[in-house]
């Protein structure tokens, strides 16, 4: 169950329909309507004067408000007073005035008809009072009417004078308590209540900085803590003569509710922990210093030591936030959107809106007969008739009975990324690799489990982001794992994205930027994982997780059997597994280039390597099925995209449209794992200054002497000692070719075509090599032809098969001169 709300806070938060603007009518009303609801309300309002006067000029001498209302006035006013007299007629008009503020929307539904009982009850009442009072009689009394001397003339009759007065004290406290929620006896036994506590003194100053946007008073809004030492990452600052008094009790119960949802790491042994403090008697600790004990005890922090992580100072601090949306400029869009709805002859209500950091959902219930499809093809007009640069539709919102309508904000929140990295939502993730990817809809941080996805594709056009995002989800790992539990293998053919994390203990390898290395570590990636296959099956384990277990738990593990080797020790002594993140910038070019060594090695790894812990992200601005073939697609079902050129590029990601109406600069749409529909996100910002700093921070270390800086560089020492990837592939495969690994590269002058020299110089000229130009030029057969390409591509004169393109030229010729020497 969730917490109670606090007094005057509205239960549900910001995902709730919109209330009314004060003094306005609610924004879902047709316009018929509103209007008709609007002249009811002041004909009531009116009515209410007419009543009032009525009953007050039958009051006042005959020469000063005689004939002021008429024979009508006369007819209504002197019944009133001879029935219920000035006691009980001056309650009458009040009930129209407040059934007109509910019509303006001052009043809700049931508050309104409370006050109305309130009123009638009170006209039957305050007669009787004021005969008791009067001691008059069953006659006529201007004051209590026929009606008030008549049942308290019988009420002393039949109880007495004190027993009619305890009878109608009786009545009066029903009446309050059943409408009004108050009771006089229960306010007179009580006496004055006691001072009003503030939230600070309820709560607080840790409980209120992590109390939740949607309970805070007065809708304030949060700020970010300029310190990043202390441990909430939000802070609720209302000024002191704002501060609303708060009924310690429920008070109490909300802070008593509120915690243990808020902090899902109280597990049983916490409990228990609370219960040997209360039976000894430990009343020293306030109800808020115990739950903040309690959460603080309770917390785990993640593998490995914090000396290893680099400090949050490292990040930038988020700016200040931008102030409140307007409500009344939401009521206007909704009603502008309505209205704009209704030009295309769609009928429907507002039901809610949802405010984000970067743009406001309005749902629409569709009235009956009106087809989904009618309102999904409108977005084009909806973003003309609203003035927006796009209008994202959503039709239907899954799980609701709704059309999603998305318009961006007037002015756009940015997220910062050490906003998400010091949310709790970060902190006490469970995760076993949480990546930080932005705010969704209701402005809450969204933090995902790679290790879950277990794969993840991203694309998106050229600035809309795509790169802010690989480093966030970078430097999210960073600061979760260490060198010695994550290692990151990174492929950037542009060589200027992820050069910057050549620094980076968690390194398997220099970041690589040449398409036969990329083919190359790939292929490496696929021995590590069946070697870790072979592992795990040699100890029974079913994943990497169930492995390490079993290693800090010093249970005896054994090395995979090595079938040309009698007698081995097969003990293993190596440690925990790490994690292998493979980052792959671009992969069209990769795709152009190299696309039959690389397709091949990356669809491998996204269907068997999730159980070894070896998991890709995979990045690129070209979302064609060129690129993203549907070989990789199909064991990518997690994607994240950005804004995209069109509604194809958008269908190739996504298998859907609404990328190409995405706003750019981290507005993205997020499939989680487990799930088909996307989620609208704002991507956190990382800016190059933070990534320089936290790897100017880990240079600064391992320079150091300090016992951190020791830590640090022997888990870089232990990543130089680890063998050469390329190394490793290279020789694998001279293995398998029946060579020797150091003459891999070199084939003897003897073994090569004696056309070998002429070939390479005429591919050099032509910049492209295939071999029907050699059969063609040199008028050789196709067998010939083909051993003379091979050739070329083991000495790297050519790059790799390309589909039914030609090969890549790979040398110049005084690159061919230095290599082989000049021609015969």
């Amino acid at each position: 169950m969730g917490a109670p709300a606090l007094p005057g806070v509205p239960p549900g938060g910001r995902h709730d329909a919109p209330p009314p603007t004060r003094g306005t009518l609610p924004p879902e009303l047709p316009r018929e309507t509103a209007l008709k609801r609007e002249l009811s309300a002041v004909s009531l309002l009116i009515a209410a004067c007419f009543l009032a006067g009525a009953v007050v000029a039958r009051l006042l001498p005959p020469s000063i408000a005689h004939g002021a209302f008429g024979s009508f006035g006369d007819v209504v006013g002197g019944p009133l007073l001879a029935g219920f007299g000035w006691a009980g007629s001056l309650f009458v008009p009040i009930a129209p005035a407040v059934h007109a503020l509910r019509l303006f929307g001052r009043l809700d539904k049931r508050s309104d008809r409370d006050w109305l009982l309130f009123l009638g009850g009170m006209v039957l009442l305050a007669p009787i009072v004021t005969a008791l009072a009067t001691h008059v009689g069953r006659e006529e009394s201007l004051a209590a009417g026929l009606w008030g001397g008549f049942v308290a003339f019988y009420a002393t009759e039949l109880f007495g004078a004190v027993g009619a007065w305890l009878v109608v004290l009786l009545a009066l406290s029903v009446l309050t308590v059943t409408t009004l929620a108050w009771s006089p006896l229960r306010a007179l036994i009580a006496g004055p209540p006691p001072p009003p506590l503030t939230y600070e003194e309820v709560l607080g100053p840790s409980l209120v900085d992590g109390a939740d946007a949607a309970a805070l008073p007065n809708g304030k809004k949060r700020r970010r803590r300029k310190d990043a030492s202390e441990d909430l990452a939000v802070v609720l600052e209302p000024s002191p003569e704002e501060m609303p008094a708060v009924d310690p009790v429920l008070a109490m119960e909300a802070v008593a509710a509120a915690a243990p949802a808020a902090h899902p790491a109280l597990d049983a042994d916490a409990k228990g922990d609370r219960k040997k403090k209360r039976a000894k008697g430990d009343e020293s600790l306030g109800a808020a210093d115990r739950v903040q004990a309690e959460i603080t005890a309770t917390e785990h922090p993640p593998e490995g030591t914090m000396l290893e992580r680099p400090p949050k100072q490292l990040l930038s601090a988020p700016p200040p936030k931008n102030p409140e949306v307007n409500r009344r400029e939401l009521d206007a869009a909704g009603v502008k959107l309505m209205e704009a709805l209704r030009t295309f002859k769609i009928e429907g209500q507002l039901v809610g809106r949802t405010v984000g950091p970067t743009v406001t959902q309005f749902e629409i219930e569709p009235a009956p007969g009106v087809k989904v499809r009618q309102i999904a093809s409108l977005a084009d007009d909806l973003a003309l008739a609203m003035r927006a640069p796009s209008i994202r539709i959503v039709a239907p919102i899954p799980g609701k009975g709704a059309v999603g309508i998305e318009v961006p904000n007037a002015s756009r929140e940015m997220v910062a990324f050490r906003e998400i990295v010091d949310s709790n939502e970060f902190e006490h993730a469970k995760a076993a690799l949480p990546i930080a990817l932005g705010k969704d809809l209701e402005g809450k941080p969204v933090i995902a489990d790679l290790a879950k996805m277990p794969h993840l594709l991203i694309a998106g056009a050229t600035g809309a982001g795509k790169s802010v995002c690989v480093n966030t989800i970078i430097t999210s790992l960073i600061y979760r794992h260490t060198p010695r539990t994550l290692r990151f293998l990174m492929v950037d053919p542009k060589m200027v994205e992820l050069s910057v994390y050549n620094d980076l203990p968690h390194m398997r390898h220099k970041v690589i930027t040449d398409s036969k290395d990329a083919a190359a570590l790939l292929k490496w990636a696929l021995i590590e994982m069946e070697e870790r296959y072979a592992l795990l099956a040699a100890n029974g384990c079913r994943n990497v997780q169930d492995f390490n277990h079993r290693v800090r738990d010093k249970v005896p593990l054994l090395k995979p059997k090595n079938p040309d080797v009698a007698f081995e020790d097969r003990t293993y002594t190596k440690g925990e597994l790490p994690y292998i993140v493979v980052v792959i910038d671009e992969m069209a070019d990769l795709m152009m280039t190299v696309q039959g060594e690389v397709e091949t090695p990356i669809a491998r790894l996204a269907q068997k390597a999730r159980a070894i812990g070896i998991h890709l992200i995979i990045a690129t601005q070209r979302p064609s099925v060129n690129v993203i073939t549907g070989l990789i697609k199909a064991n990518f079902p997690s994607r994240i995209a950005f804004r995209v050129a069109s509604g194809v590029d958008s269908k190739t990601i996504l298998d859907g449209v609404g990328a190409e109406s995405l706003l750019g600069n981290g507005d993205m749409l997020f499939i989680p794992p487990g799930k088909s529909e996307p989620a609208r996100l704002q991507g956190a910002f990382l800016s190059s200054e933070d990534t320089e700093a936290l790897m100017h921070w880990y240079r600064d270390q391992k320079a150091g002497t300090s016992a951190e800086a020791r830590d640090l560089a022997a888990a870089v020492d232990a990543v130089l000692e680890e063998e050469d990837i390329l190394e490793t592939v290279k020789k694998r495969e001279a293995l398998l070719n029946g060579k020797d690994g150091d003459d891999f590269d070199d084939e003897s002058d003897e073994k090569r075509d004696a056309l070998f020299r002429e070939a390479a110089e005429l591919f050099v000229h032509q910049r492209e090599a295939s071999t029907s130009l050699l059969q063609r030029r040199f008028e050789v057969g196709y067998g010939r032809a083909a051993r003379i390409i091979d050739q070329l591509e083991a000495a790297g004169v050519l790059g790799g098969k390309n589909g039914s393109k030609p090969r890549e030229v790979l040398m110049g010729l005084d690159e061919l001169e230095m290599k082989f020497g000049p021609k015969a």
